[in-house]
């Protein structure tokens, strides 16, 4: 697909005014209200949520230029933005200032299995700078597990968060997130 381009976002003024002309929302919903997340949030939930990681990290967006919308996203901080997994990264034996966060990802329906992931993650780690990514996944989830281990990304053994989150049945539900990590060996 030649009509796909790699943008980066630094700031959540300039994430808010991409926000809805490339139909970000739309992008992330087909990632995360269907199985096997099932999980319902707003637009405006969203839109808050990818302002505040471009303004304490990074935003990498696979935009297709044709369409004018968004093929994919990868949102990442720094993990000490991240009160919550610095601990539990902390209680694993990892230097947290040694690592970035992937709060976020997801790849549109449409844009998968084009290696969409695997540019926009290519393209943080060329950006940050520290040698380690960490992310999360739901533990039943295969795809986002294989898509990681291609890149490199390992699980960190008995590294587990249970994450709380609104169903789409509305009512409260929680479930174990597993810890990945990619190190990169040489600083760049």
């Amino acid at each position: 697909m030649n009509n796909l381009e790699i943008l980066t976002v630094n700031s959540g003024r300039e994430m808010a005014e991409l926000f809805a002309k490339i139909e970000l929302f739309e992008t992330y919903t087909e990632c995360f209200a269907l199985p096997p997340y099932e999980e319902q949030f707003t637009a405006a939930e969203v839109e808050q949520l990818f302002a505040q990681y471009a303004d304490k990290g990074m935003i990498i967006l696979c935009l297709d230029t044709e369409l004018y919308r968004c093929a994919g996203f990868v949102a990442s901080v720094p993990l000490e933005e991240d009160p919550e997994v610095a601990q539990i990264a902390r209680n694993h034996g990892l230097n947290t200032a040694d690592f970035w966060f992937l709060e976020e990802v997801g790849v549109g329906k449409a844009y998968r299995h084009k290696q969409i992931f695997s540019s926009m993650e290519q393209e943080l780690r060329r950006r940050i700078p520290v040698r380690g990514v960490l992310s999360r996944t739901k533990t039943i989830n295969t795809a986002s597990l294989k898509a990681h281990k291609k890149l490199g990304y390992r699980i960190v053994q008995g590294m587990t968060q249970v994450v709380k989150y609104q169903h789409l049945s509305g009512e409260q539900r929680q479930d174990e997130r597993v810890f990945m990590k990619y190190w990169r060996r040489t600083q760049q």
